[in-house]
């Protein structure tokens, strides 16, 4: 992948989205270790409600009606149990059969991913109905391949260089690759840069990261300003 830039840049090759409702949905992804829950944490900060994919997915796991399904598909060492507890899926061991195939993946992500559409939908509603909540995001490494940019007013990919992004999953004990291992399940970096509205650049440090969060608050804030000049479309003749 090409260096990151050094500024956060609007992607001109993509055209406007529809603005679909009062505070905007942004949709944050971007490649593994680039940094985007440190976006989503800056962002919630300047008042953002983050909804996490990561933990709507947990959530969904913890469904009875989900974990049945589950056990149907994979079987019962998917299960872990706790002494206090029903059974659980196990998301290590689930992990250990998706990642290595690719149907089972699929599989796993009709189970589980309309439930969680179902709740970043009531999440996104709850939030537009109240004052306060000036912005959303939804903060998913795979917004792009699950189609969840179809909930999104625009998409933001935050981009770092792999080498800084194999340092920082290294500091969670992940190898070169394990960290190859789980890009093979997602898409290339480049072709999910080239689908975001947005590149944020993440490839030096927090402070830096602020500055590049509050550059693209004041570029959605001018697009929010346009769209709200922007007059309306003359109605088809009857």
């Amino acid at each position: 992948m090409a260096e990151a830039s050094p500024l956060p840049t609007e992607n001109s090759a993509r055209p406007a989205r529809p603005k679909r409702g009062a505070a905007p949905v942004i949709g944050l992804t971007g490649g593994i270790g680039g940094g985007k829950s440190a976006v989503a944490s800056l962002l919630a900060e300047r008042g953002a409600l983050v909804i996490d994919a990561d933990a709507a997915g947990h959530e969904a796991l913890n469904r009875p009606e989900v974990r049945e399904r589950l056990v149907e598909r994979f079987g019962s060492s998917i299960l872990a149990t706790d002494a206090d507890g029903p059974p659980r899926v196990d998301r290590r061991a689930l992990g250990g059969i998706v990642f290595s195939d690719p149907r089972a993946l699929r599989d796993l992500e009709a189970v589980v991913h309309p439930v969680m559409v179902e709740r970043f939908r009531r999440e996104i509603a709850e939030a537009r109905a109240s004052t306060g909540v000036p912005l959303i995001v939804i903060d998913a490494a795979i917004l792009l391949e699950a189609g969840w940019e179809t909930l999104c007013d625009q998409v933001v990919y935050v981009d770092a260089p792999r080498p800084v992004r194999l340092e920082r999953v290294a500091r969670r004990g992940w190898s070169a690759a394990d960290l190859q291992a789980r890009e093979a399940a997602q898409w290339p970096c480049e072709t999910k840069a080239s689908r975001a509205d947005y590149v944020l650049s993440n490839a030096a440090g927090l402070d830096e990261l602020a500055i590049a969060v509050d550059r693209f608050i004041e570029w959605l804030s001018a697009r929010e300003e346009i769209h709200h000049r922007s007059p309306s479309p003359e109605p088809s003749p009857s």
